[in-house]
């Protein structure tokens, strides 16, 4: 009976949210639409500064020296001579200004280390890209430098370098694809599964409430926990949906945007059945999480609109275990990190897309979210069946 009773609220409370055009917008419209325009304009955005930072560097020049024919020969450098170098830098017309002091190629040509003054603003990213002209095009020329005092010497390059290393990556392919996504997909899933219920938790009971329909199901032959269970799963369902539309988005990022994926050995190979069923348990226990704590939240508000107000909360709690996580590997991660709320699911996540799930951390970070999950329901269920929660005032 309990059963049926909650599988017809729900199929209620599902109706009445798919008819809502707003809703729907704000589950799958922004993370299959908007965050894959987003990463597009931002991908085109840099693409098209470092094409014009290539084609056209100009840069000023005071003093002489025979690293300035090495400079005009850089493709796109073009040698300016404005009154002012220092303001023309400011304006954004210069790129950079070399300055050379007098007897910079007889220090050279002596044996000695001449130095020079490179200026440019960081503000400005076609400047930093001069910058770096400038720097490789003077550590090219000190290495010609070099090579003839060496000659002169009798002596050969390997001179000064008595030692070559080599460096081997042990990362798999697996392992860098991973690696490269956990930065990512952690973050999207967490804030996917805290704001895509927000709109639906804070209508299924502040916007019932003003509305006065909540007062009405309330004197319905249905057990309070009954109504609950329904309006938990409803919650749950349209963060699921939004993640999985996140998910969506982030492939076609991936797959058809402008980030040039080339030479990446991109591979999915990480995923084994039994990481992804860490992470499916992971993304429920999540998702009850949010649905619960947004409940919650809904219960306590008096309005639609105060509803609003403090389901901005959620997204900060979502947002600061996702950045906290984001640069750590899972082997820096703390331990105590799988014992607290949303930490565990962030940090369970990651050990997903680096491939490999410590046992003890799965059943720490999953069996103690389900206490915080039992925890907040107990919470919700109590403030729900309280008559001045679910009543207009």
């Amino acid at each position: 009976m309990g059963r049926g009773v909650v599988w017809t609220v729900f199929q209620k409370e599902m109706l009445d949210l798919l008819r809502d055009r707003k809703t729907l917008l704000g589950t799958f419209l922004v993370p299959l639409v908007i965050i894959p325009f987003v990463f597009f304009l931002l991908g085109m955005s840099y693409s098209n500064v470092e094409k014009e930072a290539r084609a056209y560097v100009p840069i000023a020049i005071e003093g002489e020296s025979g690293l300035v024919a090495a400079l005009k020969e850089i493709p796109g450098v073009r040698i300016l001579a404005p009154d002012d170098p220092e303001q023309a830098l400011q304006a954004g017309t210069l790129r950079a200004v070399i300055t050379i002091p007098p007897a910079f190629d007889e220090k050279i040509r002596t044996g000695g280390t001449a130095e020079l003054t490179v200026s440019y603003d960081s503000t400005n990213q076609k400047s930093v890209y001069a910058r770096d002209v400038i720097e490789q095009t003077v550590k090219t020329y000190s290495q010609k430098i070099v090579a003839n005092r060496l000659k002169q010497a009798g002596l050969s390059e390997g001179a000064i370098e008595p030692i070559a290393s080599t460096f081997q990556n042990v990362a798999t392919e697996e392992r860098l694809s991973g690696g490269m996504l956990a930065g990512i997909i952690p973050l999207m899933l967490v804030v996917s599964l805290a704001s895509g219920g927000v709109a639906s938790a804070n209508d299924l009971i502040a916007g019932e409430k003003e509305r006065g329909t909540l007062e009405s199901l309330m004197t319905a032959p249905i057990a309070a926990n009954h109504i609950l269970t329904a309006k938990l799963l409803t919650v749950m369902v349209m963060s699921c949906l939004s993640a999985a539309a996140s998910l969506v988005s982030l492939s076609l990022v991936l797959g058809l945007g402008p980030l040039d994926m080339e030479g990446a050995g991109f591979t999915l190979g990480f995923i084994s059945p039994s990481t992804l069923l860490v992470l499916v348990l992971t993304i429920l226990v999540l998702a009850a999480t949010f649905a619960g704590l947004e409940l919650v939240l809904s219960t306590i508000a008096k309005s639609f609109k105060e509803g609003q107000t403090y389901m901005s909360g959620v997204i900060f709690v979502a947002m600061v275990p996702s950045y906290m996580l984001m640069p750590l590997n899972p082997v820096d991660v703390p331990a105590y990190y799988y014992f607290l709320p949303v930490f565990n699911g962030v940090a369970l996540c990651k050990e997903v897309f680096y491939g490999k799930v410590d046992p003890l951390h799965g059943l720490i970070g999953l069996g103690t979210s389900l206490v915080y999950v039992a925890v907040i329901i107990a919470l919700t269920s109590k403030l729900f069946r309280r008559e001045g929660a679910v009543v207009k005032n």
